[in-house]
């Protein structure tokens, strides 16, 4: 997708001037990563070629293209990502816990004791591994009095431990609530507990929990993984921070089945690479899909299409988009927000109930406030669809044709536009309008500084852009104070419209 006012810009530089400043990015990359921080966890070196690809595409011009790329690694030199972290401290563990506390391993049928000084099998000391990142009190510390208060035998016999008497089913919901991180420390609790959290439904693991420890989180997971027991995965929520293994980790939780899954790279980060050799998105149990700050190339997202056949929610969010089309026949609840286009997007989803568009905008430093690279968004086949919320800027959009018994929407009741509506004489703002016939309620968000009209007569206008809507009820127009557009389209509106009851025209602050 070319930006505005480049010309052909691209072709005049050298590959070699491409792979010298890959080169650069790799070494400013090496700063923020040191091999004893890094330990092979992220291959900067991709990392590096992504980068500046991604910028070579977006730019306006050989300016621009050089200007992102100078203040992004300008940003990484001068805002540290994370702090230098000093090597985790194991809580203190006293000669009667260490006597009783052992992990059970999957893989074999005898407990391990927590401080085994030898373990020559590998599963022994990860296991030992997972249950000392479990037992670090990050949170807070051990509260002295508490501690003090040991139940006597009698008191002992007289306990009864509910909790633990209750179903699986219903513990594992408890349990969902809970942080991975704590969901393993609970086979501390009981020989009830010990086995109960390896079949758990539902992991929540964030690396902020771990201060940004890229390597202790990754070890945590890895061992999280390979410890719980060959069952099916309802969730599967991963935050993490540049760790190329989090590909292996998806793939774990959809071939485990899983329903809802949601990962987030770290927003200060480069955008996530989903590598279609480590992963597939090839599931007949997936319902919910929630990516942030991803880049999705068509390889990769291309099985959502056509192999996820119960997916109803996907959720993109900041996440670098070069897909050519997204045509789920299951898909109900469509967000595409704040991401960015790389290519021309088609939109053939004929389950749709819900779309809601945002994208940003990337604007030239040297080029005019207008010249803003955009993508043609192409809406087909949206019949079912009930809200549509295309209140961004930097897309063009353009419609599929109406068939004759059925109108584009013909049940859509709320809609939301942006300015990219009111350009070529308000053919976008008309063409919803035509085809939308139980519309109800309709929003307008002008941007903040108005187009000049170049002497368009209003009455000529109106005349030429009438239309009739029966159920349309409310209109809001948010734009600019002083913005002439407003009184405009607020007369086109009461002039075509008889069902109107509320008309509101709102400013920015």
């Amino acid at each position: 997708m070319e930006g505005g006012g480049g010309g052909d810009w691209r072709a005049l530089i050298h590959p070699d001037a491409r792979a010298r400043i890959v080169a650069k990015i790799f070494q400013t990359l090496q700063k923020i990563f040191p091999p004893s921080l890094n330990e092979g966890l992220v291959d900067l070196q991709r990392v590096s070629a992504r980068l500046e690809g991604r910028f070579y595409s977006l730019a306006c011009n050989k300016s621009d293209y050089l200007r992102k790329i100078s203040l992004r690694m300008l940003n990484y030199e001068y805002n540290p990502l994370q702090p230098v972290l000093p090597p985790p401290q194991l809580a203190p563990v006293s000669q009667e816990v260490n006597q009783r506390l052992s992990v059970h391993c999957n893989h074999c049928n005898c407990p391990i004791d927590v401080h085994q000084s030898s373990m020559p099998e590998v599963h022994h000391s990860r296991a030992s591994m997972l249950l000392q990142q479990t037992c670090m009190l990050q949170e807070t510390p051990p509260n002295d009095r508490l501690l003090g208060q040991v139940p006597s035998r009698g008191q002992k016999k007289r306990m009864v431990d509910r909790l633990s008497g209750l179903p699986d089913e219903m513990l594992h919901h408890i349990i969902s609530f809970l942080s991975a991180q704590e969901v393993a420390r609970t086979c501390l609790l009981s020989k009830r507990w010990k086995q109960l959290w390896t079949s758990a439904p539902c992991f929540d693991i964030r690396i902020d929990q771990f201060g940004n420890d890229r390597v202790r989180f990754s070890n945590f997971v890895e061992n999280l993984l390979l410890f719980r027991a060959p069952t099916s995965l309802h969730a599967f929520r991963l935050h993490s921070f540049a760790i190329d293994r989090a590909s292996y980790w998806i793939d774990h939780a959809i071939k485990h089945k899983v329903q809802v899954l949601e990962f987030a790279e770290y927003i200060r980060w480069e955008p996530f690479y989903l590598d279609p050799q480590l992963m597939a998105f090839k599931s007949r149990y997936l319902k919910c899909l929630k990516l942030i700050h991803v880049t999705l190339e068509s390889d990769v997202f291309e099985p959502l299409n056509h192999e996820c056949q119960v997916l109803e929610d996907l959720q993109l969010l900041r996440c670098f988009l070069e897909v050519p089309q997204i045509c789920s026949s299951s898909l109900k609840n469509l967000d595409i927000i704040d991401c960015s286009l790389l290519t021309n997007l088609l939109i053939r989803t004929p389950s749709l109930v819900s779309l809601r568009f945002g994208c940003l905008q990337y604007k030239c430093a040297s080029c005019s406030s207008s010249s803003i690279a955009t993508a043609l968004v192409t809406l087909c086949d949206l019949s079912n669809a009930k809200s549509i919320d295309l209140s961004c800027s930097g897309i063009e959009v353009a419609f599929g044709r109406e068939t004759p018994r059925h109108p584009m929407f013909d049940k859509l009741t709320s809609l939301s536009l942006g300015e990219w509506c009111l350009s070529n004489d308000l053919s976008g703002l008309v063409c919803f309008l035509r085809h939308s016939p139980v519309l109800e309620k309709l929003t307008l968000k002008l941007k903040a500084e108005p187009q000049d009209h170049n002497g368009t007569d209003e009455a000529c206008l109106l005349e030429a852009r009438s239309f009739s809507s029966e159920h349309l009820k409310k209109v809001t127009i948010c734009c600019l104070e002083g913005d002439a557009r407003a009184a405009m389209l607020e007369n086109m509106f009461r002039a075509n419209v008889t069902s109107l009851k509320e008309m509101h025209i709102t400013h920015y602050y």
